[in-house]
C-alpha cells in the first residue's frame, strides 16, 4: 500500500484537532514502519513528507498555501500531477483541503487512485466552517444569504459561488471511493445536504484516544465535597466553544461560596477574565497529561458549552477519560453521545444559560445525582476508543 495524506497546514505547527487526528494515525504507521507521505501546503510552497523507518524527510514543490478557496487552480494542480507521479501512490486520503483547491479530489479519481475523504467540520457545506453568522446558521441553502453572509465575515466571493460550489462538491462526494465522519451527526447532516450521497459510502469512524490516557489512575471524587460545587471549561477558551456562556455563569455566581469555576485552556484573550476569587485559572494542558491534569483540579463537572454541533469532541472524550460527568450543550456530536452513553446533563444549544444555572442549583441541593452519572462516566471509559482501535477500522478500509 502506498498512501499520501492531503492536508491544509502543517500537520505539526500548531496543531487542532485536525492536525491531532492525522498525527495519531501517523503514530501508528511509524510504530508498525509503513512508509506514508504528507502533501500540505506552506507559503510559497507545497511540502511532500516522508515517514519511513522512524526518519522525516521533506521535498519542496512550487505552488503554495491559497486564501480564497476557489475550486480549481492550475499551478497546484500541476504540482499535485508531479506529486503523484514521483510517488506514484495507490490510495490518496484528503483530510482537509481549506488552502488548496478542491479540484485536487478529482485529479486523484482521474489518476486512477482510490480517494477517501474524512469530514472534520463543516468545510464542505460552507467555506466559513463553524458557520457564524454571527451564530451558528444551521446550514442555510439560500445563496443570496450565504453570500451575504460571507461577505460581511470577510470572505470576498462573487454571485453564484456557494451554488457552484455546492455542486461541485455534491460532484466529488458521488467519485470517491469513501466519506469518514466521526459521528452519525455528520453523516446524517451529509446525506440531508447532499442527498445524491449514497449512504453506504459514508462509514462513522469514532475518534480514538491515546491509551495510555486509560491507563493513568484516577480516583472517584466524593461528589458536592465541603459543600462545594465545583465546575470547569475544558477546552481552547473561545467564543464558539461557549466562553461567553460559561463567563455569564461565573458572573451569575460571583458572590456564591458554594460554586467555584475552573478554567482548563488555553485562554487567548486574558482580558475577558473576571479576578472573581471564585475562578481558578489552570490554563492549557498537553494531550498525554490531560487526565493527570483534571484530576488535580478534580471538577465535579466538566461544562462543554459549545454554540455550534460539534462533529466529535476530543473534550467530551477527554472528560470521560477522566471520570467527570459533563453539563453538555445538545447539538451535534454532543447530543449524540451524552444521550447515548449517559454521561451528564444536556441544556439547549440556542440559550443555554438558564437551564445551566437550574440545574447548578438543582444538584447543589442534590449532590448524589453527580455520583449517579460518575458511574456512568465510569462504565462509558471501558468503552472509549483507542487510536490503535481507530487506526485499524480506517486501515480496513485502505
Amino acid at each position: 500500500m502506498k498512501l499520501l495524506y492531503v492536508i491544509d497546514q502543517k500537520p505539526d505547527g500548531y496543531p487542532g484537532g485536525i492536525e491531532y487526528h492525522l498525527l495519531d494515525i501517523l503514530g501508528v504507521f511509524i510504530k508498525k514502519r509503513l512508509p506514508v507521505h504528507i502533501l500540505f501546503p506552506e507559503v510559497n510552497s507545497l511540502k511532500l513528507r516522508h515517514y519511513d523507518d522512524y526518519r522525516i524527510h521533506e521535498v519542496s514543490y512550487g505552488g503554495g498555501r491559497l486564501a480564497d478557496h476557489r475550486l480549481r487552480d492550475a499551478a497546484v494542480e500541476d504540482v499535485f500531477n508531479k506529486v503523484l507521479d514521483d510517488i506514484d501512490a495507490d490510495t490518496v486520503h484528503f483530510q482537509s483541503i481549506r488552502t488548496l483547491p478542491l479540484s485536487l479530489i478529482e485529479i486523484a479519481k482521474q489518476r486512477k487512485k482510490r480517494v477517501l475523504m474524512t469530514l472534520h467540520e463543516y468545510y464542505f457545506w460552507c467555506i466559513n466552517c463553524i458557520m457564524l453568522a454571527p451564530e451558528f446558521c444551521w446550514f442555510r441553502e439560500e445563496e443570496a444569504v450565504c453570500h451575504e453572509c460571507l461577505n460581511r465575515n470577510g470572505y470576498k466571493v462573487q454571485k453564484g459561488f456557494v451554488t457552484e460550489r455546492r455542486k461541485y462538491i455534491e460532484h466529488l462526494f458521488r467519485i470517491v471511493d469513501r466519506v469518514i465522519v466521526p459521528s452519525a451527526y455528520v453523516r446524517d447532516v451529509l446525506l440531508s445536504l447532499y442527498p445524491g450521497v449514497p449512504r453506504d459510502k459514508c462509514i462513522v469512524i469514532e475518534l480514538g484516544v491515546d491509551r495510555e490516557l486509560l491507563q493513568t489512575n484516577i480516583r472517584k471524587n466524593t461528589a458536592g465535597k465541603n459543600g462545594l460545587l465545583h465546575l470547569a471549561f475544558l477546552g481552547n477558551f473561545l467564543h464558539y466553544k461557549g466562553n461567553r456562556t460559561f463567563l455569564e455563569l461565573v458572573k451569575y455566581f460571583r458572590n456564591s461560596d458554594a460554586v467555584r469555576f475552573s478554567i482548563i485552556g488555553n485562554i487567548f484573550d486574558p482580558s475577558l477574565l473576571p479576578s472573581n476569587r471564585n475562578l481558578n485559572i489552570a490554563g492549557g494542558y498537553t494531550r498525554d497529561k490531560i487526565v493527570k491534569t483534571i484530576g488535580e483540579i478534580s471538577p465535579d463537572l466538566i461544562l462543554l458549552l459549545s454554540n455550534w454541533p460539534e462533529t466529535f469532541s476530543y473534550t467530551l472524550s477527554e472528560a470521560i477519560a477522566s471520570g467527570v460527568p459533563v453539563i453538555a450543550t445538545d447539538g451535534g456530536a454532543l447530543r449524540e453521545r451524552v444521550s447515548k452513553e449517559a454521561v451528564g446533563f444536556l441544556v439547549p444549544i440556542e440559550n443555554p444559560l438558564p437551564r445551566t444555572i437550574d440545574l447548578i442549583e438543582d444538584v447543589r441541593q442534590h449532590p448524589e445525582v453527580i455520583g449517579y452519572f460518575r458511574e456512568r462516566v465510569w462504565d462509558a471509559r471501558k468503552r472509549l476508543k483507542t487510536v490503535d482501535d481507530m487506526v485499524e477500522e480506517i486501515f480496513a478500509l485502505y
